[in-house]
């Protein structure tokens, strides 16, 4: 025995939908075939679109509700879309920042060059001169990123000392 309803009985001889042919798409039991074939028809035949909405209006008011809430998952759904979104466009800022920042270091660094630096020179001299320029960016990188890490481990230390006093404070407040 067949799960699914037999196309050859979804249509009556003037091109309508039979009841049975109706309530299988109701029912779910058609094919992918059938089923196909039946919205197509439903898309362009106003009488069996009022056929199939007046069964489905007749139906019990338990059938009409949807078996569980998409509420939540909708919900969730929409959420997850935003955060990415969001995370998209403050990262293409940042970048965006970051590369403006790298940008004006390298002007303020190796400077903008005047007419005379682009004339040809001895090429010790242009070789010198880069690689004094380039010692000073690397060393002024570096010099950052010690101060840096310098201060993150002191404001550590200091967010330490403050639990260490804290629970020194607060066990000598409970042994009183």
């Amino acid at each position: 025995m067949s799960l699914y309803f037999d196309n050859n009985k979804l249509f009556d001889a003037e091109g309508h939908l039979t009841d049975e042919g109706l309530y299988a798409i109701k029912d779910g039991t058609l094919d992918d075939l059938g089923a196909l074939e039946a919205a197509e028809h439903l898309s362009f035949c106003d009488y069996c679109l009022l056929r199939y909405t007046a069964m489905i209006d007749a139906a019990p008011d338990c059938m009409k509700q949807p078996m569980r809430d998409l509420i939540p998952q909708v919900q969730s759904l929409m959420r997850l879309r935003s955060f990415r979104i969001m995370t998209n466009r403050y990262v293409s800022a940042a970048a965006a920042v970051v590369l403006g920042f790298v940008m004006w270091g390298a002007v303020s660094t190796f400077g903008v060059p005047n007419a005379a630096a682009l004339l040809p020179q001895q090429p010790a001299a242009r070789q010198e001169r880069f690689g004094t320029k380039f010692n000073t960016a690397v060393n002024g990188f570096y010099k950052s990123l010690d101060d840096t890490f310098k201060s993150f481990t002191l404001t550590a230390e200091n967010g330490l000392d403050q639990i260490r006093a804290q629970s020194i404070g607060g066990s000598t407040a409970k042994g009183e």
